[in-house]
């Protein structure tokens, strides 16, 4: 995508952070959900680092009270928590990363745990009991 505007653009003029938070926002626009101004200017990284990921990015396998606490010290809420789960159920979530949470967590509501309907999978993966 960056490669397109910046070929549209005729040079580097937008950074690859700025176009993501613009493709989050008219993704979330587009599925009926709100749409916000985005401040553009951000810089990309000019350095990636594993280690600062694995601390600070929350493990798909910890439980909600874990993924709580690792938003809030991030400075961030539960609302921010909902949002970002949201966002990523536009993708292509694995069922195996969280098949037996829900099914079996006591903290979940067992209707939730009950699909009205179960759409095909990308894969022979599917989110059954």
């Amino acid at each position: 995508m960056k490669a397109a505007v910046d070929e549209a653009c005729g040079g580097p003029v937008v950074s690859c952070a700025d176009i993501l938070a613009v493709a989050a926002r008219d993704s979330v626009a587009m599925l009926g959900g709100p749409w916000w101004q985005v401040r553009l200017g951000r810089r990309d990284s000019t350095r990636a680092s594993k280690d600062d990921a694995q601390a600070y990015l929350p493990s798909p396998f910890i439980d909600i009270s874990n993924i709580t606490e690792s938003f809030i010290n991030q400075r961030l809420d539960i609302n921010d928590l909902v949002v970002l789960s949201g966002a990523h159920t536009l993708g292509y979530a694995q069922c195996a990363i969280f098949r037996s949470r829900i099914y079996s967590d006591t903290n979940i509501d067992p209707t939730f745990a009950q699909p009205s309907v179960v759409l095909p999978a990308p894969s022979e993966q599917r989110i059954r009991p």
